[in-house]
């Protein structure tokens, strides 16, 4: 071969530097979502200190009433709204949410602060409930309106900004910022996942972890304080993944107890009762409940409310077995009659209550010497059995108590109890999986309105179907 003719072919076989970038594609990514990810981040987290204040507020206003009083203004409250014609205020939310990111359509204008105040009156008075449900139901509706301001009317595009609202809000409530934005991509399926749009989300919660915490922090000193207060770790042999097993087992099948138990009351309210009735009923039922369980167990070991102070109580100072069985069982049908009968409030909160119970109860039977641990894993295995969020619950678990080294058996039981549970879930709006979606369901990453003018002057360019379904992968 010729020396010209071998330099030539060598030449051929060079790779140009500037193929390892994809300028074009990313300028495009950076442009339209970066922007727009962190606008609805910082309003998400602004949106979340004004609920835990108003949450703050209405629990101290409330606070002069019986535990199994107060809470009957709450269910009140909703039930007044449901007449007034505000149904959008009914239940947890995240089912809302999860329609609206399949379907999106405009709320109703208003929805985001009648939530807002129907979620703070409900917890502040007592009713067993959270607030993670009503806060991914308004980031969704943030997101939602955020992107129609913008320009963006089509479903595909108003999916993106559903899920990055809904990552945002439980990033800011949860302090967990890469759980959250997890939970928005798995909370939709029971069997599936969508993570094409894992980098704006991840961005949006990061943002309203930051705005949440910097704020919350300054107004009452403690913004950045993890969710759970206790320290645990666990070292496991294989001595142990036998026992580890069978709590997971034992954590799914408990999900499906509060799965069936909230459904069924629902179904007995929607048949017996009318909509603006059921709240009042709920609250009475689960009055009835707190009252039981306040006169068998501490009084400061109760049902009511969220419940985080009792789970960080019981983790430095165990109780009786038999108390934590009431506490347990207490909360999980309390909890039932309350959000069936359509008080504003979320079942995370209670999905962690009775997971921590449980993990309470396995602990003193079989590692009494590190109750704390199992306390985490019976949150994770609950919550994801409930949620079918495997993923993003191991990691927010990690994030909410800082116990990292937890990370293997956490996986083993949230896997063993996910399994178990057969799909069952807390919330109707989820899908099985995305095969019935169509390409395109949700819009690439670098396509803009169509005629609008997004964040700069710069036109778009035309893609190949290809270049879509690469880019989508971020």
């Amino acid at each position: 071969m010729l020396p010209g003719a071998e330099s030539e072919k060598r030449s051929e076989n060079v790779q140009p530097l500037r193929d390892l970038f994809h300028v074009s594609h990313f300028s495009r990514f950076y442009r339209h979502y970066i922007p727009a990810s962190i606008l609805i981040g910082a309003t998400c987290g602004l949106f979340m200190v004004a609920l835990q204040l108003l949450i703050d507020s209405t629990t101290i206003l409330f606070s002069g009433l019986p535990i199994f009083i107060a809470p009957l203004i709450g269910g009140a409250f909703s039930g007044i709204l449901i007449k007034l014609g505000r149904t959008e205020i009914q239940g947890s939310g995240i089912s809302k949410a999860i329609e609206l990111t399949h379907k999106p359509s405009k709320l109703r204008k208003g929805t985001i602060f009648t939530k807002l105040v129907a979620t703070s009156v409900s917890i502040g008075s007592g009713n067993p409930v959270g607030r993670e449900g009503p806060a991914v139901l308004i980031g969704a509706g943030i997101g939602n309106t955020i992107g129609r301001k913008l320009g963006f009317e089509d479903d595909a595009n108003l999916r993106v900004f559903l899920m990055m609202g809904s990552a945002a809000a439980t990033a800011g409530i949860y302090k967990a910022p890469l759980g959250g934005a997890l939970f928005a991509t798995e909370a939709p399926y029971r069997r599936d996942a969508r993570l094409g749009y894992f980098v704006p989300t991840v961005i949006a919660a990061l943002t309203s972890f930051t705005v949440f915490s910097g704020l919350y922090q300054l107004i009452t000193n403690n913004g950045a304080n993890p969710l759970f207060t206790f320290t645990a770790a666990l070292e496991i042999s294989l001595m142990d993944i036998p026992l580890l097993v069978f709590f997971g087992i034992i954590a799914g099948l408990v999900s499906i107890l509060f799965a069936v138990s909230l459904m069924a009351t629902r179904n007995f309210f929607t048949i017996k009762f009318p909509d603006w009735a059921d709240p009042l009923v709920g609250s009475l039922l689960a009055c009835v409940v707190i009252f039981v369980i306040s006169l068998l167990v501490d009084p400061s070991l109760s049902i009511a409310g969220m419940g985080y102070e009792v789970i960080n109580t019981l983790a430095t100072h165990p109780e009786p077995i038999l108390v934590i069985i009431l506490l347990l069982f207490g909360k999980l049908f309390a909890s039932s009659f309350v959000v069936a009968g359509k008080v504003s409030g979320g079942v995370l909160a209670s999905s962690l209550f009775v997971g921590a119970m449980l993990g309470s109860l396995f602990g003193e039977i079989f590692f009494p010497h590190n109750i704390p641990a199992f306390i985490v894993l019976g949150m994770g295995a609950v919550l994801a059995a409930n949620t079918n969020t495997p993923v993003a619950t191991t990691v927010m678990m990690l994030e909410m108590s800082h116990s990292f080294d937890l990370i293997i058996p956490l996986i083993l039981c949230i896997t063993v109890s996910y399994l178990v549970s057969v799909g069952t879930s807390l919330y109707e709006g989820q899908k099985i999986s995305r095969d019935d979606e169509e390409p395109g369901f949700f819009r690439p990453t670098n396509v803009l309105v169509p005629g609008k003018q997004i964040f700069d002057k710069a036109e778009d360019e035309t893609v190949s179907d290809d270049d879509d379904e690469d880019i989508n992968v971020l």
